[in-house]
């Protein structure tokens, strides 16, 4: 499999395909060239940003997704490749059965469970408190959550985590921190969302997400356990938002450093978009009543120290 990067496109250029490679324009610099199939996600940040059909076309058909920025460089928008696996039919009856079996709870108690374990993992990289009392609500977790653990494991995280002025926020946040989580998760669940649909999945039908207006549930879903790789990212580059808030190139370089970072996953160490396909991939795999556990991630592999976090080359 080819090295799966995320490309941003953070000033004004022009992007065409040229012998089946993207070609970059940019004024005053030598084009660069790159394989659609070596992007797994490509920002356009720049609202100058020119691009033909044909780049459209040959990066949906490389299986790369797209997303289009706002004003505040959140992404507002995003295209994804429609699969054409043969299997879709197949797997959204699959899904649908699914949807009333008492095992999708079980798998939401999962997700949920991995996710407090690896905020908790998170708490430690980071010399923070606080990380025994996730670990003791990730023991604790119902089928569908019943007693929302999750929610009581959320606001003590984000209490120990980030300073105590910090309040989560997903929708129009204007605070430097929230906009690089918010930044960060949108590509993470765009990586999620591609693995998806190219095994034929129907992103609208969750297992803990059900949110009738959302076509991502799924990858909502999915997303949850791998959060942390983009928390600890951002809490290591705590210098820059707190002495220079603005989220310019640097800073988005920084932050995509997690896409290069490997995770802990079945004893192993893993690069971030295969520990995703292999979760996906599991999900599959319970669907067909071969399995019916998850595999999700225990922890990043480069944990010594904040040292393994150093920032990585970005596109």
């Amino acid at each position: 499999m080819p090295e799966q990067r995320v490309l941003a496109i953070s000033n004004p250029a022009t992007l065409r395909i040229d012998t089946g490679r993207l070609k970059i324009e940019r004024e005053g610099y030598e084009p660069v060239f790159v394989s659609p199939k070596d992007i797994a996600v490509l920002c356009l940040e720049h609202h100058t940003v020119t691009l033909s059909v044909a780049v459209l076309r040959t990066l949906a058909e490389a299986g790369a997704a797209i997303i289009v920025t706002d004003t505040r460089h959140l992404p507002c928008a995003m295209q994804l490749p429609l699969a054409a696996t043969g299997l879709d039919t197949g797997r959204l009856r699959q899904q649908i059965a699914f949807d009333t079996n008492e095992k999708r709870g079980v798998l939401w108690q999962q997700l949920v469970s991995a996710k407090l374990l690896n905020q908790a993992y998170a708490l430690r990289l980071l010399k923070r408190n606080g990380a025994l009392r996730l670990e003791r609500l990730a023991s604790q977790v119902q089928p569908g959550d019943k007693s929302n653990t999750e929610g009581q494991g959320s606001k003590h995280y984000w209490g120990n985590l980030f300073p105590e002025t910090f309040k989560r926020s997903k929708e129009g946040a204007e605070d430097p921190l929230n906009i690089r989580l918010n930044y960060g998760y949108a590509v993470l669940r765009a990586m999620i969302a591609r693995t998806l649909v190219s095994v034929g999945l129907n992103g609208a039908l969750g297992l803990g997400h059900s949110n009738a207006a959302n076509a991502f549930n799924l990858a909502d879903d999915f997303i949850e356990p791998y959060r942390f790789m983009v928390d600890i990212q951002v809490a290591d580059d705590a210098d820059a938002w707190s002495e220079v808030p603005e989220f310019d190139s640097r800073a988005k370089r920084h932050l995509l450093g997690f896409i290069e970072h490997t995770v802990r996953m079945d004893g192993k160490e893993v690069r971030l978009h295969a520990a995703i396909d292999a979760s996906i991939a599991s999900y599959v795999r319970i669907l067909d009543g071969k399995d019916h556990r998850l595999l999700l991630p225990e922890g990043a592999a480069l944990t010594k120290d904040k040292r393994a976090w150093e920032l990585m080359d970005g596109a």
